[in-house]
């Protein structure tokens, strides 16, 4: 018979190191010796003082048990006070501090451990209090109270995880107790007068003071927008800027984007990117809606004010779900410390979680891109025009990536991102700002800038080595790095192990596997970055409708392409592969009208050059590299004068002038198997005077496929050791793999 679990009522205290991660970051070994003294001299002592006992340890958590309220509640003021006391003039980076949290339920042995609500109450508490405070539940207080010499301050119901019912919550207020906490100072600050002030400005019903946007904390998970991920997902609603100087403007959006990106790096978090959550700063939106519209279930918000060389953070975490707020503090210091802070609030939000770092996680949330305020400034001025990806914007941002250079010659992120922003008009065709340097002089300095990063282990570096494996062939030798779709995995692969919430590492993968002839686990890859930056760039939409195409759906590439340009209509970088596809898929007007938009009213010689000279920006390979010339047919065919048909071009074929008939032709291959009324003509063609017309007459044969099967004598006819003779092998081999299909 199985037997039952035992179950019984106990006192619960549970302790937390506060600042566990960053106190063993800084001396792993000198923290755990204090730790190992502080067990034997302080909490050791007070549990055999309280008839207690240790049943469940971690390496910076415990959890004890006790027989009695009053116990616990002795046990857990003497441990805090001790440690008060032993930590007075000690340096900040090595003071050891304690949460506590108590509670009276109903816990189950487990061995030597005791598990159940009643710990789980006793822990959510521990997480609710300040560094070297107590806080207890209604349980306790309602044993406690009267016989110990102590307060119990009510903070108020708390939702806390795992538990059904909000719990009530106090405070333990005693005299030989650390006062409450108001704000986490990291150095001397001068914000005393400012904060007096402020008091006094609120009390007069301004709302100067306050910390963070108010409204509804509880999204509704029906309403959300899109599914939430299995993993825990998150987003940061743009800190605000309470301060008055709008130059200060970009230190502030510089700490939320590098929250985002910190917090991307973190294995099983999701992370809504950078460009995305932007869309929402100085938008009035509580963070439930902002929740919703990103389908995500936790918030970062918060504000900052500067004033001279100070600053002060506010920055709360919460579950929209329940609207719990599950953490939050306040951060005052000296504006050089402003970097520290940001990796304090990362690496809390991890911990609040529950989600582990494993160390290359951590040493890269812990390094620090660059000390130098006004070269993160300049970096984020540039950023944020990079980031709006278009022409116009990316020109402007050089500068400033520039000027970050200048300012910190070691800031390697910068170093990247101005590489990139003269890659990217190779990439997309940005070339109008550039009319007067040309393009080769851009691709030098992409490569000036990106020499001295290349080795950097980053999830940017990484992406930059993975679009130069697939867009530069030419330059691999000189960038020393692999060419080909194979290399360009393992290098989208790396960018995401380094940062999993990066769109840009999806999208580059996704790159790779659609070049390499696996559209669909590209697309996947595609849609994965679309979901992380919701409010994705266009050439995003480029990708997806890509594979699309080399699935052979062009109904569904050309939907993709032509709601992209509509919802973005100077998305110019998409002009030329709407024109094929809409073309390829029988809507010559359309693709026509597209080619007109991307060239705006040029004359019909300049539309050719164009046409001709244009190369898409991904390039199959391998068994996919008909995809490549049919794109490019495509391009062609959309830019074919209205007045050229299948019926108009047969006409020119039985011409004597043999530049138009070779000129016929050619404009007859781009229509494929369509142009099967014109194989008499082309097969005529076969035995014209002209090399070049025969040539092109077998190319057209070729593209036509199984319904010009009537040409196959002609053509074997023609098969010899010479160019043209090449060109009949190849349009015998066309036709005869179309006609077993």
């Amino acid at each position: 018979m199985e037997s039952r679990p035992k179950r019984r009522l106990a006192a619960i205290l549970a302790a937390d190191i506060a600042g566990y991660s960053r106190l063993v970051g800084l001396d792993e070994e000198g923290t755990i010796a204090r730790l190992r003294l502080i067990r034997s001299d302080v909490i050791e002592p007070a549990i055999a003082r309280h008839s207690g006992r240790i049943a469940n340890t971690a390496g910076d958590s415990f959890v004890i048990e006790f027989r009695s309220a009053v116990d616990a509640v002795h046990a857990a003021v003497e441990i805090q006070a001790d440690l008060a006391k032993r930590n007075a003039g000690t340096d900040q980076d090595s003071v050891i501090t304690f949460r506590i949290g108590l509670n009276v339920g109903d816990v189950v042995s487990n061995g030597g451990d005791i598990l159940g609500d009643g710990v789980n109450v006793a822990a959510r508490l521990e997480a609710l209090a300040d560094p070297g405070g107590i806080i207890v539940s209604q349980s306790i207080v309602d044993y406690a109270r009267n016989k110990v010499p102590y307060g119990f301050a009510p903070i108020g119901p708390q939702n806390v995880k795992n538990i059904a019912d909000p719990v009530q919550a106090f405070r333990v207020e005693a005299e030989i107790l650390p006062s409450p906490r108001k704000s986490r100072t990291l150095r001397k600050s001068r914000w005393l007068p400012l904060a007096a002030l402020l008091v006094m400005l609120a009390a007069i019903g301004l709302f100067l003071t306050k910390p963070w946007k108010t409204g509804q904390l509880r999204a509704s998970e029906a309403q959300m927008v899109y599914p939430l991920p299995d993993l825990p997902s998150i987003a940061v609603l743009p800190i605000a800027n309470y301060t008055d100087d709008p130059s200060k403007e970009m230190l502030t959006n510089g700490i939320s984007e590098d929250l985002i990106t910190d917090l991307s790096r973190i294995s099983g978090l999701f992370v809504i990117a950078g460009n995305s959550s932007f869309a929402y700063r100085d938008r009035n939106i509580d963070i439930a809606r902002f929740a919703e519209e990103l389908g995500v279930r936790y918030v970062v918000d918060g504000s900052v004010r500067r004033a001279d060389e100070d600053f002060r953070i506010n920055i709360r975490l919460t579950d929209t779900l329940n609207g719990r707020l599950i953490w939050a503090d306040r951060f005052d210091g000296a504006i050089d410390d402003i970097f520290e802070v940001q990796k304090i609030i990362v690496l809390a939000i991890a911990q609040e979680l529950d989600l582990p770092l494993d160390p290359q996680s951590r040493q890269a949330i812990e390094s620090v891109e660059t000390q130098t305020i006004a070269a993160r400034e300049a970096f984020q001025r540039g950023w944020e025009l990079y980031s709006q990806f278009n022409e116009q914007d990316n020109l402007a941002a050089i500068p400033h990536f520039e000027k970050a250079v200048e300012l910190d010659p070691d800031y390697g992120r910068a170093w990247a991102t101005l590489a990139l922003a003269h890659l990217r008009p190779h990439i997309f065709h940005h070339w109008n700002g550039f009319a007067e340097s040309g393009a080769q002089m851009h691709i030098g300095l992409f490569y000036r800038y990106y020499r001295d990063v290349m080795e950097q282990d980053t999830a940017l570096v990484h992406v930059i080595r993975a679009i130069v494996s697939l867009n530069l062939p030419d330059w691999d030798s000189n960038l020393r790095v692999g060419r080909g779709t194979d290399e360009a995995r393992r290098e989208a692969a790396k960018a995401i192990a380094l940062q999993p919430s990066d769109p840009e590492a999806h999208l580059t993968m996704g790159w790779a596997l659609i070049a390499a002839g696996e559209p669909e686990e590209g697309l996947a890859f595609v849609q994965a970055a679309t979901r992380l930056d919701p409010n994705y760039p266009s050439h995003y939409a480029l990708f997806e409708a890509a594979a699309l195409y080399a699935l052979n759906d062009l109904t569904g590439a050309a939907e993709v392409i032509e709601k992209e340009l509509n919802r973005n209509p100077q998305a110019t970088e998409l002009m030329p592969f709407a024109a094929s596809v809409l073309a390829l898929n029988g809507d010559r007007r359309a693709g026509r009208a597209i080619i007109d938009r991307w060239q705006k009213g040029k004359h019909a010689g300049v539309i050719q050059d164009a046409v001709q000279n244009y190369f898409f920006i991904i390039r199959w390979v391998g068994e996919n590299q008909h995809l490549n010339a049919r794109l490019n047919d495509g391009l062609r065919l959309a830019a074919l004068p209205p007045e050229k048909t299948i019926a108009s071009l047969r006409a020119d074929l039985s011409r004597g002038d043999a530049k138009d008939q070779r000129t016929a032709a050619q404009s007859l291959a781009l229509f494929g198997p369509e142009a099967e009324p014109a194989v008499p003509e082309l097969i005529a063609l076969l035995e014209s005077p002209s090399v070049f017309v025969r040539k092109e007459a077998a190319i057209a044969l070729g593209k036509i496929g199984g319904a010009a099967s009537s040409a196959l004598p002609a053509l074997e006819a023609m098969v010899d050791g010479s160019l043209q003779g090449k060109f009949a092998t190849r349009a015998i081999e066309q036709i005869r793999d179309k006609s077993a299909e």
